[in-house]
């Protein structure tokens, strides 16, 4: 068995996405960009009522399946034919490159979300980037036709993981009908912060597929809950044949289902979190030596330059804050991602930079 330690060097050897560290009561977690604004309490009813009619004894009953597609269906307003859920959008995402992915060449966007990254050097599948606009992190569209023609799978975050913004729509559409002959993933996992979604879209075009979650806006990260829109056939093909037979717990599929049918709810925190993503933008903006990007997602993109960003962190760390430290990124110098959390935490993050600026000013 020659064979295996040549394997197993060469995935060891491979970068992999890095889990946020355990983080203690008294910590400001604002590194995973769940929904903060979402309470306790709407979790605990939800938990609640889920408990009330399932049985972990056995397998997930059908019924529990089709009540969530069934929400789903009316959430998006899109036929349920069209529609397959996973554990998570990484599931997803996983299940796709090892399936219809394997051996293929693959365009993306950098940066962009780094678990993808991984999984395509996972399978073996050859990656071609095109760096953003440096100054506004937008699509350079010239060239991304030119290295994506080259492909045979195009994969688009929007908005984008980790700079926060979602390109331009018109843009996307052009990109789509222009690269016909190409499997398009365009990841919408924080598009209920966005402007709008490309769902209705991917049901009219046999090469388009839109991956979505309810780990962000509605709160269920620790249920690992997501789901693709496609046309029928691949939905259909994914479902039936790619799909693991129970890829998600009758407690996970009751949990989406109770969240889903409380969406005015979710819709609210939505907003808020949408204020105070603005409130964060703005003072940040007002802080010398940093740059801001603005956000269309739940969480804001910051570069903070080279000395800066390590008094910086420093603080972050003294201040029991903890946000996503990216470093450097495609010529961007001292790189943070912030979540937009509760107004309570957001403001321990900014009296906390703020300080570490007004220290290496002086």
């Amino acid at each position: 068995m020659n064979w295996l330690p040549d394997i197993l060097k060469r995935i060891a050897e491979q970068s992999y996405y890095t889990k946020p560290d355990g983080i203690k009561k008294e910590h400001v977690r604002l590194d995973s960009n769940e929904n903060l604004m979402l309470s306790k309490e709407f979790t605990f009813d939800v938990i609640n009522e889920a408990i009330q009619d399932i049985d972990l004894r056995l397998y997930p009953d059908e019924r529990y399946e089709a009540s969530l597609y069934h929400q789903l269906e009316k959430y998006l307003g899109i036929d349920q034919k069209y529609i397959a859920v996973g554990s998570g959008s990484d599931q997803i995402i996983e299940l796709l490159l090892s399936t219809i992915g394997h051996g293929k060449r693959v365009t993306i966007l950098s940066p962009t979300f780094s678990y993808f990254v991984n999984r395509c050097q996972l399978h073996g599948l050859e990656l071609t980037t095109v760096p953003l606009e440096r100054e506004d992190n937008t699509i350079i569209k010239n060239e991304f036709l030119r290295v994506a023609k080259q492909s045979e799978i195009i994969y688009i975050c929007s908005p984008n993981n980790p700079t926060g913004n979602q390109f331009d729509k018109d843009v996307i559409t052009e990109l789509m009908l222009t690269l016909k002959n190409k499997l398009i993933l365009i990841d919408e996992a924080y598009v209920e912060f966005g402007r709008y979604s490309l769902t209705s879209m991917a049901t009219k075009y046999e090469n388009i597929l839109v991956l979505r979650t309810l780990s962000k806006a509605f709160g269920l990260a620790g249920a690992r809950v997501g789901y693709m829109v496609a046309n029928e056939n691949i939905a259909n093909i994914f479902k039936s044949r790619i799909q693991l037979p129970y890829s998600l717990s009758t407690l996970s599929l009751r949990l989406a289902s109770i969240a889903l049918a409380r969406f005015d709810q979710v819709r609210k925190t939505i907003e808020r979190v949408k204020m105070e993503r603005e409130k964060i933008f703005e003072r940040l903006s007002n802080i010398s030596n940093i740059k801001a990007y603005r956000s269309d997602s739940n969480f804001v993109f910051v570069e903070c330059g080279g000395q800066l960003y390590s008094e910086i962190t420093r603080k972050l760390k003294h201040e029991l804050v903890y946000v996503r430290l990216l470093g450097n990124i495609d010529g961007r110098l001292g790189c943070i991602r912030v979540t937009v959390g509760t107004r309570e935490m957001n403001n321990r993050f900014l009296e906390a930079i703020e300080s570490a600026s007004k220290s290496h000013s002086t």
